[in-house]
């Protein structure tokens, strides 16, 4: 399988993700919502679903961030390791709008 790293406009802030360096970006860096694109496996972007994947949980483990999503169309839900170049600090604050 060929991984896919693609920049992309962000579906809810609007702006331009740039590639992720050393794997495969699936969410935005600064708001770190995605699309549901991939299917069981991460970067096969197999999946037909195409809703709106919000963050609603993250974990860390082992100094690695691990943040949950969940798909507002089809209700999947599924962990992604954060990238280098997340804005990592913001995320607490995205995860108390999106819970609203």
């Amino acid at each position: 399988m060929k991984k896919i790293n693609e920049t992309f406009i962000c579906i809810h802030c609007g702006r331009e993700v740039p590639l992720a360096p050393k794997t495969c970006r699936n969410h935005c860096p600064f708001c770190f919502t995605s699309l549901h694109v991939d299917g069981e496996i991460p970067w096969d972007r197999a999946s037909t679903c195409g809703g709106k994947m919000v963050p609603i949980a993250y974990e860390i483990k082992n100094a690695d961030y691990k943040i949950l999503f969940r798909c507002e169309k089809c209700g999947k839900q599924h962990r992604n390791k954060r990238a280098e170049d997340d804005e990592i600090t913001l995320l607490p604050e995205v995860l108390k709008i999106s819970s609203k």
